[in-house]
């Protein structure tokens, strides 16, 4: 549970960009394309992040990252709610959403540092889906809140000072944690970074590195539909707050179940079967939708067992990392994974988009099932073709117990 308030803060960055500055940019009449700017910028620091994740490693400690880069998170997110939208706001919003998202980055750094260091191999699944339900409800619960207090409040910058509070709050949870030991090296800057990428390649070039790569960059899991199910309410005849209520709060409570119970799957069975059976349980939940009746309550329905599905897929996945990364370096090596699986959703995003235009969301939905099982029975083939270890391969370190707090 720790894992999941400390991450909190890093799912708010993209959840206030995208639900409540999206829907207020729309009411003050923007474009489409100018709220889509806006909040393209939240997404593209976490795409590249893992090329200034060595700072995370090797500089201040994970603690001290936490509090700085929270503390620019919730200067940033008062700043959001205090400008003004409009079309002259549009570049200055969306340079706050890139240094906020920048400053998130380190959010994830600490988090995951400390998440490696305090979580034992027996317990790394459930880490990860407590980690990823504070990032899920972040994006959902807390735009949601974004949104509602901005609506209500007398001024909107109130809104920015609330959220901001919650953030600051989150630290409270760094008391619970234990601070990963620094290794003290008199070697320079540049040598010590040399190190950290030797260690990322005997970890991507052992067999369960290349694995977790390979899961990592497949166009399998990647929730792709949810970022479009707003756009197709209108094929289901869902009213404006069906929508709101199924991708808002309740899809928040699915998202957090899913990632939950894809943490405790991850602890009791293989974790890339875990994930590989989570992708599964997304295809069959796209096709499913595909088959309801075009109807609000089977959108919402439809629209839920979606959102439970992507959950697993994140917390199986993530602890499939965890399981995988060891303690050393961690930030580095964690958002190498996490950065190849951004950028497979980013294309899968588009894929979607062009398959819906052409054929609608039948298309859509049964184009993403139908690439999710193909890319599945090709990974399956490749890891019973490969050898156990390729030659020359190191072997992962062992996750040796870690102390501290698990939950």
């Amino acid at each position: 549970m720790l894992f999941g308030v400390l991450y909190f803060p890093f799912g708010l960055m993209i959840g206030y960009p995208a639900v409540a500055l999206g829907y207020l940019g729309n009411r003050a009449g923007l474009p489409v394309s100018a709220s889509a700017a806006i909040v393209g910028m939240a997404f593209l620091p976490h795409a590249w992040k893992f090329l200034w994740a060595p700072l995370g490693d090797l500089t201040l400690t994970r603690k001290r990252w936490y509090r700085l880069a929270t503390g620019c998170c919730a200067l940033g997110v008062v700043a959001m709610s205090a400008i003004p939208i409009r079309a002259a706001t549009v570049p200055l919003l969306s340079v706050l959403v890139l240094l906020s998202n920048l400053a998130a980055t380190f959010v994830a750094f600490s988090v995951e540092g400390l998440m490696a260091h305090n979580t034992p191999a027996r317990a790394k699944g459930r880490a990860a889906g407590w980690f990823q339900t504070g990032n899920q409800l972040g994006q959902t619960l807390g735009g949601g809140i974004g949104l509602w207090l901005a609506a209500h409040l007398p001024a909107p910058w109130m809104a920015g000072a609330v959220l901001a509070a919650v953030v600051l709050a989150c630290w409270s949870a760094l008391a619970f944690v234990d601070e990963p030991p620094r290794v003290v090296s008199s070697a320079s800057v540049t040598a010590r970074v040399g190190v950290i990428w030797r260690e990322l390649w005997e970890v991507a070039r052992s067999r369960s590195g290349w694995i977790g790569l390979l899961l990592a960059v497949l166009p399998i899991g990647s929730g792709a539909a949810l970022y479009l199910f707003s756009a197709l309410a209108h094929e289901w005849n869902a009213s404006a707050n069906t929508v709101a209520v199924v991708l808002g709060a309740a899809g928040g409570v699915a998202v957090a179940a899913g990632c939950l119970a894809g943490g405790w799957l991850a602890d009791r069975i293989s974790r890339p079967v875990a994930y590989a059976a989570s992708t599964a349980l997304m295809a069959v939940a796209a096709v499913g939708m595909a088959l309801t009746p075009r109807t609000a309550p089977f959108y919402a329905a439809a629209t839920l067992a979606y959102t439970l599905s992507q959950g697993m897929c994140v917390a199986t996945l993530t602890g499939l990392i965890l399981g995988i990364v060891g303690h050393g370096a961690a930030a580095t090596k964690i958002n190498l994974f996490i950065a190849l699986n951004t950028l497979s959703g980013l294309v899968m995003v588009r894929v979607d988009g062009a398959v819906h235009d052409r054929w609608q969301a039948n298309g859509m939905l049964y184009t993403e099932a139908a690439i999710g099982a193909v890319a599945l029975v090709a990974f399956i083939a490749l890891a019973l073709l490969l050898p156990p270890v390729a030659a020359g391969a190191a072997a992962i370190p062992a996750d040796a117990p870690a102390r501290g707090a698990t939950s």
